[in-house]
């Protein structure tokens, strides 16, 4: 930098004698000085790119892990019965969770588990035990929801959850009523 600086200092005091030369000098420091700014804003714009790119690719993966939890578990529910194939299915989609989901999700998903595996003990889900695990899901939403949104910036929102919390109870009372 400081060879530059002299550089530039000696041809500039030598092209006194001739004005010209002085202005050529300096068009030619302005574009280098534009060219090395514009190769600044290039590579800042591409960084940029670059993670917006990676964040909106991590958020497709953690919608679709987060939709074929919530699919599979409410298959499971809907069954009753222990299918091998779907507990395989729900073990592949507890990794990817560990992988890309926040601690909350991770704990609500055990819990989901917990719940189903309680239920399934004794060979086959109760309308009791399907109500538990889908309030577990509704708790499961509620974390992938904030998951989701604190990934687009956006804070939590308490009359959301108690929305959440609401449609769960009433789509308890509509299978009651279907039971009925």
């Amino acid at each position: 930098m400081v060879f530059g600086y002299a550089l530039y200092h000696e041809l500039y005091v030598i092209a006194s004698r001739f004005p010209f030369a002085q202005e050529t000098i300096l068009v030619f420091l302005g574009a280098v000085a534009t060219i090395f700014l514009t190769a600044l804003l290039l590579e800042r714009q591409t960084e940029l790119e670059l993670s917006k790119d990676a964040r909106v690719h991590l958020f497709d993966q953690k919608n679709s892990v987060y939709m074929a939890a919530i699919e599979k578990v409410a298959e499971s529910a809907a069954k009753r019965d222990p299918d091998p194939a779907l507990i395989d299915e729900l073990r592949v989609i507890g990794h990817k969770l560990a992988v890309i989901a926040s601690p909350e999700v991770i704990k609500s998903f055990s819990s989901v588990l917990g719940r189903l595996l309680r239920g399934l003990n004794d060979g086959n889900l109760t309308n009791a035990d399907a109500e538990e695990v889908m309030h577990a899901v509704a708790e499961l939403t509620l974390g992938m929801r904030c998951d989701m949104l604190d990934e687009i910036g956006s804070a939590k929102n308490d009359t959301a959850q108690e929305l959440i919390r609401r449609n769960s109870r009433q789509m308890e009372r509509l299978d009651d009523l279907d039971e009925a």
